[in-house]
């Protein structure tokens, strides 16, 4: 590069601030919204956002447990839509949010295939963490159970008492050393029955003959959340643990 006349560099150097001012107003005009499928035993569902007829450039496929995460612009009201994969012309659920900037939220899709609804929780607390630990929320997410109780199996810990449907904690830090690789967390029901559990991995650990486990930790902000249903209708239970990772 040829060497720039002296008088250009500080027009440089404020057309550079002027760059950075802009990215920082966008950045402040913006919000984040995460999308969860965990409406029970339904198809993959396409999550339109954009206001438009569903176009392969505008759409996200979300099976069951699986997550997506959105830009939206901030203090402006964004219709989001979902359909069934297997027919885009039916619209099954429709909610219209609003998010101030900066502002974090995650819409849960709940319910079952033929009444879709949602809960909309703002996600406060998020945080970098630092080594050897994992901060963990729990929800609700099943209407037909009443309240819950979260612990740990195999310990008399309470983490969560009368956790009714909708409800979440706030996020419990979780001490991530290899003294506990993992944690096994119950919801139980009010006569103390389980009615689903989840093995939380806090690490990767990579084995390797003859040399010292590599491991990588995850010092994850992360929600576990009760969904499904006690009785599908049929006598069956439909009840599951679904993990959503934040960062």
């Amino acid at each position: 590069m040829k060497n720039q006349p002296p008088f250009l560099w500080p027009l440089l150097f404020c057309a550079g601030l002027l760059a950075c001012d802009d990215e920082s107003t966008e950045i402040s005009r913006t919000a984040s919204l995460k999308v969860v499928h965990a409406v029970t035993e339904a198809p993959e569902i396409y999550v339109n956002y954009f206001n438009e007829d569903i176009t392969f450039a505008n759409f996200t496929t979300l099976p069951f447990g699986n997550t997506a995460r959105y830009t939206l612009p901030a203090g402006e009201t964004t219709s989001i839509e979902v359909t069934y994969v297997g027919d885009t012309t039916r619209q099954v659920f429709e909610q219209q949010v609003t998010l101030e900037a900066a502002q974090i939220s995650t819409l849960y899709l709940v319910g079952d295939s033929t009444n879709v609804s949602s809960v909309f929780i703002e996600d406060v607390g998020l945080r970098t963490l630092k080594d050897s630990l994992n901060a963990i929320r729990f929800i609700n997410l099943s209407e037909d159970v009443g309240a819950v109780r979260v612990g740990l199996a195999d310990s008399a810990l309470v983490i969560a008492a009368d956790l009714a449907f909708s409800s979440a904690t706030g996020f419990v830090d979780f001490d991530a050393t290899l003294d506990n690789v993992r944690y096994t967390f119950t919801f139980k029901d009010n006569a103390d029955s389980v009615l689903a559990s989840f093995s939380y991995e806090q690490f990767f650990v990579f084995p390797f003959p003859g040399a010292d486990p590599f491991v990588i930790s995850l010092y994850d902000n992360v929600t576990l959340a009760l969904v499904g249903q006690a009785d599908d209708g049929e006598g069956n239970s439909t009840l599951r643990v679904i993990r959503v990772d934040h960062f």
